[in-house]
């Protein structure tokens, strides 16, 4: 091995680890400019708060059963000679879509007044 080539790992590595840093230094110098914006101006600060709330859970829920059975779909369209990343990846997405577009609807009726989510 030359010594070029010994160095790409290391190069590698180091690169990884800064970048790292500086995004992690980034996220949390940049938060702190806006929270600190925001207590010159008298501002409230809530907007920043994490609540959990429970439509979250549900969305979240959905989308994984129906990640879920887009698995179970690609298995059975693999059984069935179609290719298995094509069966896999057009059911997870298919399916995964899906929940999406129902939950989507389930908070617009429940914004709309006319149900519980």
């Amino acid at each position: 091995m030359s010594g070029v080539e010994v160095l790409i790992p290391i190069l590698a590595v180091a690169g990884m680890w800064t970048a790292i840093i500086i995004l992690v230094y980034m996220f949390f110098s940049s938060r702190h400019r806006e929270r600190m914006a925001l207590v010159e101006r008298g501002l409230d600060a809530r907007i920043f708060s994490t609540e959990h709330r429970l439509d979250n859970s549900l969305k979240v829920g959905i989308v994984g059963i129906m990640v879920g059975i887009g698995v179970f779909m690609g298995y059975l369209l693999e059984r069935s000679g179609l290719p298995d990343v094509v069966a896999y990846f057009t059911m997870v997405l298919i399916f995964g879509g899906a929940g999406l577009v129902g939950f989507y609807f389930m908070a617009r009726r429940k914004e709309e007044g006319g149900g519980e989510v």
